[in-house]
């Protein structure tokens, strides 16, 4: 049999020219088609084009399903959405349930706010509101018919009913599930969940024990191949000092029966519970955990409690307890906290083989209702106990090291010890200001570092050039601006006094964005020479909030003095005098004293933060659940 007589590579006479190619093979079509799931303009119109294309792309089109509900109408070129129609997210829910295309569904979401109605005016009457109830039934009936949905999110502001929980009960594929809890405190029936064995993820949000919540147990009993958990609980309870969160009451179940989770990946934000970490080990094999975050849980940062709000210490103090060798994970690999306290830089001293590190700059800052910030953990604003206008108490402070940087040396010292030959990612506070002498200790500690975030001090573009080469697996680099109380050993002389002040600004992120774009190119090409194996996966370069893309390398023909050497002429240049062929088309010194060299540089462009938002030092760098 011949290859083109085989139907795995071949058409037949049905479908010869409907790609314009006759020699196409199916299979390559299909493999390209595979590549368009996040483009869905491309996907739709690619089923507009042939009966065949709709067969192979309809698939794909249908995998991933996002409906946003919105309170208020949109308009889109002065026509409201859904003109002659219902909404998108009404018309979405009626194509899944009219047309055979539910079967297709792998992943669905439900995002947005639904209006339902007065729901305190209801539940003074004792009855569920209508437009919920409503809801509920129709996407319980889109629910029955997803008989493929591997992964659903409830992102709506709408309370789940029991005919929701029974048809997810009927999902037999069903491994990954968001549930949004409502942050209304009107009386409403409590909903047991059922028993899902399948599940592999459970992401929890906005869950405040005063709104009702649905009951959880059941289901984490019965979760036998759980592994990622995530709860998010209401910033209420954190902002208020209220210890109304029992952790005991998801496990009670699993802690009767001695049944413990084997969680793989653990997510706790804005918690702050009433302690009962004895009974959470109960339920919990804390050995097995590999993948740790932590936001706006362990209260503030350690060297900036001065002048605070505390009105949660006592209790964030009292899960600062250090673990028995047995009760610590045995195979840490990632670690993601906005939290900078003695007890976690202890820890990372038992964390070899530790591979992401993320202590991110986000920070929780709660408004109230006139928009004024309350609190803001991150804010560097002088503190009123450390006054700027009296030298005596300026110069006695600079004796001394800062708690700043003793707990940045603290971290920097476990980093470098522990868990430098293992770190792939790394993300250290913008606020830690790192001199060059700290910054090449760091890098030699850690050579696999693939990604690299933090306030890197120079006062130039050289420090890139000297350290980064070092880093063979480096893919992605960001420079953050310094902020805050800046200061460094290397400031002191012998006795102790303060020599000079750290910059405040990173002389790389001040430069303007076409400025900064041709000196990174100038920095690059210098150390690229000749050699094609420098900077060899680098791929972005974040200064500030700027993002830079490197691309290939590229042969450039630049126009130099003819008694000028290329390093001088690099040293000297101000991104004007750029590739150029002499008059006469020749290499080589010209009549004017001019000589022509051929140079190997890469292509640098300036691109947006959208395109690196799932770049881990990027993407990791926030409060959200993750």
């Amino acid at each position: 049999m011949t290859p083109r007589a085989n139907h795995l590579y071949s058409n037949g006479p049905d479908i010869q020219r409907a790609f314009g190619v006759d020699s196409l093979p199916l299979t390559i079509v299909a493999h390209i088609i595979s590549y368009l799931e996040d483009d869905i303009a491309s996907l739709a119109r690619l089923c507009r084009t042939s009966r065949v294309l709709l067969y192979m792309t309809l698939p794909h089109l249908w995998k991933n399903v996002r409906l946003k509900s919105y309170r208020a109408i949109r308009y889109k070129d002065d026509l409201p959405e859904g003109f002659g129609g219902a909404s998108p997210f009404a018309m979405g829910l009626n194509t899944l349930l009219n047309r055979n295309v539910s079967r297709l569904v792998h992943q669905l979401s439900l995002e947005g706010e639904f209006g339902v109605g007065d729901v305190d005016e209801y539940a003074k009457a004792g009855r569920v509101p209508e437009g919920a109830m409503i809801l509920n039934i129709a996407i319980r009936a889109a629910l029955e018919q997803c008989t493929q949905l591997r992964s659903l999110r409830w992102d709506l502001n709408v309370r789940r009913q029991p005919n929701v929980y029974a048809s997810l009960a009927t999902l037999p594929m069903l491994e990954s599930l968001w549930l949004r809890f409502p942050n209304n405190r009107s009386p409403q029936p409590l909903v047991e969940a059922p028993a899902l064995p399948n599940l592999k993820s459970l992401t929890i949000t906005h869950y405040d024990p005063l709104c009702s919540p649905d009951d959880l147990a059941n289901l984490f009993f019965h979760a036998t191949n759980l592994n990622t958990l995530n709860l998010h609980f209401s910033p209420r309870m954190r902002e208020q000092g209220e210890t109304s969160v029992m952790i005991t009451q998801f496990f009670r179940k699993n802690i009767a029966a001695k049944r413990k989770l084997r969680l793989r990946k653990i997510g706790l934000y804005n918690l702050l519970p009433y302690i009962d970490m004895p009974e959470c080990l109960e339920a919990l094999d804390p050995t097995v955990c590999e993948d740790f975050t932590a936001l706006n849980t362990f209260g503030m940062d350690e060297d900036q409690l001065g002048g605070r709000h505390h009105a949660t210490h006592f209790i964030d103090r009292a899960w600062m307890v250090p673990l028995e060798a047995n009760s610590r994970p045995k195979n840490p690999k990632s670690l993601r906290l906005d939290q900078l306290h003695k007890r976690h830089a202890l820890d990372l001293g038992a964390s070899a083989g530790l591979e992401r590190l993320y202590l991110i700059n986000a920070r929780y800052r709660s408004e109230g209702a006139d928009g004024a910030v309350h609190s803001t953990p991150n804010s560097t604003g002088t503190s009123p106990r450390h006054p700027n206008n009296t030298s005596s108490v300026t110069q006695t402070a600079r004796n001394t090291p800062s708690p700043s940087t003793n707990l940045r040396d603290l971290y920097i010292d476990n980093i470098c010890n522990v868990c430098g030959p293992t770190l792939k990612h790394l993300i250290l506070p913008a606020r830690w200001l790192l001199p060059t002498a700290v910054t090449a200790r760091l890098i030699r500690a850690c050579p696999n570092l693939t990604q690299l975030s933090a306030a890197i001090q120079c006062a130039d573009y050289d420090v890139l050039r000297i350290l980064v080469p070092f880093l063979s697996k480096l893919w992605a680099i960001r420079v953050l601006a310094p902020y805050g109380d800046i200061e460094c050993p290397e400031d002191r002389d012998r006795v102790g006094t303060t020599q000079k002040q750290q910059p405040w600004r990173n002389a790389a992120i001040d430069l303007t964005d076409c400025g900064q774009q041709e000196r990174i190119t100038q920095v690059l090409g210098r150390s690229l020479g000749g050699a094609e194996n420098d900077f060899p996966k680098l791929r972005y370069i974040g200064l500030g909030n700027n993002v830079f893309k490197v691309g290939g390398v590229v042969e450039e023909v630049v126009r130099l003095p003819a008694h000028t050497t290329l390093q001088d002429w690099y040293g000297d240049c101000d991104g004007t005098q750029r590739a150029v062929e002499g008059d006469d088309g020749t290499n080589g010194t010209t009549a004017n004293g001019w000589r022509e060299e051929v140079v190997r540089t890469r292509l640098v462009e300036r691109v947006t933060e959208e395109e690196v938002k799932d770049v881990e030092i990027w993407k990791m760098d926030s409060m959200d659940v993750i």
